[in-house]
């Protein structure tokens, strides 16, 4: 039996507590959501893991000091503030010999993996070219809240705590980014006049391009929509409305354009619809942990999305 505990409030009580309370073998044991007392959770001594809910700057300080103890760590992306800090702790996991993972949830979702075995297998020919069309309305510019999401100094802005998501699945589909050029949006209405949108040119090493439009500041406009050129035809990966329930897959090609139905991922009544895909990082993990192997996404995923970051921010300053 592996004892978890779970640090962070929000997404820790309604997301990870579920979705680690769902696995065979697993126990979590207790939910520490003040991050002022995370120091005496770690004084724990039925723990041998930790899942993290908690702001990349704070993370940091928590996730080194929980592998220092010895527990495996499962993290929220992006895994840290810069990528020196990022580094530190797959490192140091790495030297620990911790198990380690990250959040990176997207892909586990059931029509994410359709469209991944639909370009694996080749369907409609080589990928040429994916776009990227992600708005919505932050919660925290809805309604005044200055947080730390739109400061890219405290590890956001809507490329680290948004599109880290986007950087690791657009690998995940279209293999390893070669060139990155972005353009960034900015809001007086959030923290420090902070970054609420990008648009962004790719190049990927396999010879497909790519363009990313991304805004947490579109009270008229909702949606999370990837489009797919290959060879012979599209696949079109919409949602709508909500962050990981209610996506459709629709394809082109020679026969027409047509609905691809996908078997969805069943979940308790009244959970929060993201607990679904956690679950599924949450038992590889867990299983990891038992057999004392590495999981994937890890810390090293973390870390490559963060090096992508720090180059995407750094050409936009020459």
């Amino acid at each position: 039996m592996l004892n978890i505990g779970i640090i962070g409030g929000g997404f820790g009580k309604i997301g990870l507590k579920p979705a680690f309370d769902s696995i065979r073998g697993c126990r979590v044991v207790g939910v520490c959501a003040g991050r002022s007392d995370w120091r005496t959770f770690l004084e724990r001594n039925d723990l041998d893991a930790v899942a993290l809910a908690v702001p990349p700057h704070v993370q940091y300080q928590i996730a080194k000091a929980a592998i220092r103890k010895g527990l495996h760590v499962f993290a929220e992306k992006p895994l840290a503030a810069n990528l020196k800090e990022a580094k530190e702790l797959c490192a140091l996991a790495k030297k620990k010999r911790v198990t380690h993972g990250i959040d990176f949830m997207f892909p586990e979702i059931a029509e994410w993996r359709k469209v991944k075995e639909l370009l694996d297998k080749k369907r409609y020919g080589a990928l040429e070219h994916v776009s990227v069309e992600w708005d919505w309305m932050s919660g925290d510019l809805k309604y005044g809240r200055k947080t730390w999401k739109t400061s890219v100094k405290e590890g956001g802005g809507a490329l680290s705590f948004y599109f880290s998501h986007g950087l690791q699945y657009l690998e995940h589909f279209a293999g390893k980014i070669q060139d990155a050029r972005a353009s960034f949006t900015y809001s007086p209405k959030s923290l420090n006049g902070g970054e609420v949108g990008l648009d962004m040119l790719l190049k990927f090493k396999g010879g497909a391009t790519g363009d990313v439009h991304v805004s947490c500041n579109t009270p008229k406009l909702v949606r999370h929509r990837l489009t797919f050129v290959c060879e012979r035809g599209a696949i079109v990966l919409d949602g709508k409305n909500t962050i990981t329930d209610k996506f459709t897959v629709t394809v082109s090609g020679k026969a027409g354009t047509h609905r691809v139905r996908v078997r969805k991922d069943t979940g308790r009544k009244g959970e929060d619809e993201r607990v679904r895909s956690v679950k599924k990082l949450a038992e590889r993990f867990v299983n990891a942990c038992v057999a004392k192997k590495q999981t994937t996404p890890s810390f090293a995923d973390g870390v490559r999305v963060q090096e992508l970051i720090e180059r995407i921010r750094a050409e936009d300053k020459r």
